[in-house]
């Protein structure tokens, strides 16, 4: 397999799971926000705040987001230019 395509699956999968991962990253006072805001109310909107899972959300994102930019910025060199 060609490293560039080990590249682009690398940065995508590293974005798909901030992604999920960050759906689950917030929490209001003891439970998941994305699980209990039918039980909390939108009066809870006020204690959300990030958990123990934000810091393997964004660093996902910190992986895969440049990877997939700079592989997205130099592809023209692949491709022989325009």
């Amino acid at each position: 397999m060609n490293p560039r395509t080990i590249g682009w699956l690398f940065g995508g999968l590293c974005c798909a799971v901030g992604l999920l991962t960050l759906m689950f990253a917030f929490d209001s006072g003891g439970a998941d926000i994305a699980l209990s805001l039918d039980r909390v109310g939108n009066d809870a909107v006020g204690d959300v705040g990030p958990n123990d899972r934000f810091p393997f959300a964004v660093l996902a994102f910190l992986l895969g987001g440049p990877t997939l930019i700079y592989l997205n910025a130099t592809q023209w060199r692949n491709t022989g230019g325009y």
